[in-house]
């Protein structure tokens, strides 16, 4: 039981420090126009989705903090997203069938816009408009692509990292059926 705990905690670290590696070096390459895929943001809504509101409440707020102190920008402003955006995802995986390929694309998607929405409300406070613009321009695009891009990730790291037989868990993504 406790090997299993220590694996799933080395896994999320390994998880979560490849993602900012990516993040940092790949991502800016991959862009479409303003639309970038957000594989922080991405893990941390698979590990809502699957370990709970406290683990992944923990994980928001660290990787939030993680990102404001490497990337720049408002100092807890990520945390804080990050933080809020994990908690609702936490508590509404016990409502969905999150094992879906077509939920995982959704509340990714979902996910990156209640983030942004939060993130450029604390930005821009009071002015309605540039967070609408702020939406449109950045939020729709990255959200879409961040959907389209992490189940890949997902489904490669837990495959590396749980390749033994028996070892396989319950949360790897499941590719649709045909």
């Amino acid at each position: 039981m406790r090997r299993d705990i220590i694996s799933e905690i080395l896994f999320e670290i390994v998880y979560l420090g490849l993602a900012f590696v990516l993040q940092s070096s790949l991502v800016s390459h991959m862009a479409i126009g303003p639309a970038r895929p957000d594989l922080i943001l991405g893990c941390t809504v698979y590990i809502a989705l699957w370990r709970g509101p406290v683990h992944s409440t923990v994980a928001g707020f660290l990787t939030g903090l993680f990102q404001d102190l490497s990337f720049g920008g408002g100092l807890g402003l990520n945390s804080l997203c990050k933080t809020i955006t994990c908690f609702l995802v936490s508590h509404a995986s016990s409502h969905l069938f999150k094992e879906r390929y077509w939920t995982q694309l959704v509340v990714l998607a979902g996910s990156v816009l209640i983030h942004d929405l939060l993130y450029f409300m604390f930005l821009h406070p009071g002015s309605i408009s540039a967070v609408g613009m702020s939406l449109l321009a950045i939020s729709l695009g990255s959200a879409l692509y961040t959907a389209l891009v992490c189940p890949g990730y997902d489904y490669v790291m837990r495959k590396l990292f749980f390749r033994k037989e028996g070892v396989e868990r319950e949360t790897t993504v499941v590719p649709p059926q045909q």
